[in-house]
């Protein structure tokens, strides 16, 4: 009896050990993912930004990216959090053009050299006339009064100015700019705009900020100020706005249909990450069919609708400006297996359809803890989220840090299952056969094992 209880406890601490440390190990191993991609972070790295590929996304098993980790060349897992890039809010970059030199605008002002004065005095003695000062000619004295600059070549968008010259210390000058493609008829680009110096490590200000970006292109541009004083400004220098659009979403594409009819054509997608939009093609010419879209988890489950559009191609453009559809936006997640049909009455005959997905660009930003390449790995079932907030990776975080990071590019590992089916194309397993699984399977068979022992312990008669 005492050999049969201790053969049981012997069994149970290995279960528990097993159950303790294997498991862990399983979770964090590389080989387990099904797709990998490899990135080289710059020496002396210590947060990193990395995009992910189309073939990580497309080998994700959840949602959401739970099954994405991170490993450096020695296999250990790093810290990392996970952000959708499109987030960001676009940037505009600015570009600072040449120098444009200003052109004085005069106002004629006349005044005379010289007053003669009549003085007619009656005395005792007589009359005395007296004279004093030579009349001139009138003298004409020039002050500038505005500036005028030549912007007609310049291309592009303009949201500022900005001038060079000497302002007078501790005044603030208020400007005013106008544009004219005659010199005849103005409008207004900025009103009663400060600028001003006071002086060296004081605030100053020398440019102007345009209501709204303004095509500059065959104008001519005037400056004006308050006040008398000449205001001494040599150039201008213009202030182009470019615009940053924002990052794209990942296309991940899947082609053919597995299984089509007239009624209706399946796919069968390789990703469980929710895809953002999806775009349906056609190569006939001169085609337009309207379907629905419709969604199951598997066999044999009813289809549920998930929403509706037109696929078409058209020898002209059409009233959007394209020969072709664009994407639909899904606001309901898809699952594994989706339909198209035709709305009551069309059939697809004829009309061959394709199917791409697109995912939101995902981008991992981690510690570049020990030597690289780093491999970001995806593609494992049942998997928790090891990913962590920014602020936790990136300590003194400040709101919109992780977008100021460069951006690596991560490259997908040659013979590794970019179709995301689940499993290594050099193994034949299914997705769901992992070390992982192995593992419970054989901890479920120690806990029968254990439960079948204890039973026949209890049943043995106790020996007096």
């Amino acid at each position: 009896m005492r050999k049969a209880k201790s053969l049981l406890q012997r069994v149970a601490s290995s279960a528990l050990v097993a159950l303790a440390c294997a498991l862990p190990s399983a979770a964090q191993n590389v080989s387990d993912f099904s797709a990998r991609a490899t990135v080289s972070a710059p020496a002396g790295s210590s947060i990193v930004r990395v995009a992910l590929p189309a073939a990580s996304l497309a080998a994700m098993r959840s949602v959401d990216g739970a099954d994405i980790r991170v490993f450096n060349a020695s296999g250990a897992l790093l810290p990392f959090a996970l952000i959708n890039a499109a987030a960001q809010t676009p940037q505009g970059t600015e570009t600072i053009g040449p120098k444009l030199p200003a052109l004085p605008i005069y106002a004629l002002e006349s005044t005379s050299a010289s007053t003669p004065t009549l003085r007619i005095e009656e005395g005792p003695k007589g009359r005395v006339i007296e004279y004093s000062g030579t009349a001139g000619p009138t003298a004409a004295t020039r002050e500038a009064r505005g500036l005028l600059f030549d912007t007609r070549s310049i291309e592009g968008d303009v949201r500022a100015v900005d001038l060079t010259g000497v302002l007078p210390v501790g005044s603030i000058v208020k400007l005013s700019l106008d544009a004219s493609t005659d010199l005849k008829t103005w409008r207004t680009l900025a009103s009663d705009a400060p600028v001003f110096d006071f002086g060296t490590g004081a605030p100053s200000s020398r440019r102007v900020v345009l209501a709204s970006a303004q095509s500059l292109k065959n104008h001519y541009v005037r400056l004006t100020w308050s006040g008398a004083a000449p205001l001494p400004i040599d150039a201008l220098q213009i202030v182009s706005a470019n615009a940053v659009a924002a990052v794209a979403p990942l296309r991940v594409e899947h082609g053919a249909p597995s299984n089509a009819t007239d009624e209706a054509v399946e796919w069968t997608l390789s990703s469980g990450l929710r895809a953002s939009a999806m775009h349906l093609q056609t190569s006939a010419p001169n085609a337009l069919m309207p379907v629905r879209i419709l969604t199951r988890s598997r066999a044999g489950d009813p289809w549920r609708s998930v929403t509706s559009t037109v696929v078409y191609r058209l020898n002209t453009a059409s009233a959007s400006g394209s020969n072709t559809n664009p994407s639909v936006a899904l606001s309901a997640p898809l699952d594994m297996h989706v339909r198209v049909e035709p709305h009551a009455g069309y059939r697809l005959a004829g009309v061959p359809l394709t199917l791409a997905l697109e995912y939101p660009p995902l981008h991992a930003v981690f510690v570049a803890s020990g030597s690289g390449p780093f491999v970001v790995a995806s593609g494992k079932s049942a998997l928790v989220s090891a990913a962590l907030p920014v602020a936790t990776v990136m300590p003194g975080y400040v709101s919109g840090a992780e977008y100021a990071l460069p951006v690596l590019q991560a490259i997908a590992v040659g013979g590794t299952d970019t179709t995301g089916s689940g499993a290594a194309t050099s193994s034949a397993m299914p997705s769901w056969i992992n070390k992982s699984t192995l593992l419970w399977a054989v901890l479920g068979l120690a806990v029968l094992v254990l439960g079948g022992l204890a039973i026949s312990l209890l049943r043995a008669p106790v020996k007096k």
